[in-house]
C-alpha cells in the first residue's frame, strides 16, 4: 500500500486555506505544513512579515510557484509518495 502525504503553503488570515487544512484533517490525510523542517515554523507565506528570513522566503516560494506550477493563489498542496519520496500532484485552491 503506496504512503501519501500532503505538503501545505498557506498563508496568514486565508480562509481557503484554513478550509483545506480543515478538510485534510476530516479526511484523516497526513500533512506537512513546516517549513526549513522547523515545527515551530508554519508555511506560511508571508511577504509583509517583519522577520527577513521569513520575509526573503516567502518571496522566494513565490517566484518558485508561479514559475514552476504557474500558481498564482494560495493554498497550494503538494501530494507526496512517501514510498518513493515523489511529488505526485499539485494544485491550488481558488
Amino acid at each position: 500500500m503506496t504512503k501519501l502525504h500532503a505538503v501545505l503553503y498557506t498563508k496568514p488570515h486565508c480562509m481557503p486555506c484554513k478550509m483545506t487544512t480543515k478538510l485534510l484533517d476530516s479526511l484523516g490525510m497526513p500533512y506537512e505544513n513546516t517549513y526549513y523542517g522547523n515545527s515551530g515554523q508554519l508555511n506560511f507565506i508571508d511577504l509583509d512579515s517583519q522577520g527577513e528570513v521569513k520575509k526573503t522566503w516567502s518571496e522566494k516560494k513565490v517566484e518558485k510557484f508561479k514559475a514552476k506550477y504557474q500558481i498564482m493563489s494560495l493554498p497550494l498542496i503538494k501530494i507526496i509518495d512517501d514510498e518513493i519520496e515523489k511529488t505526485l500532484d499539485v494544485w491550488s485552491v481558488s
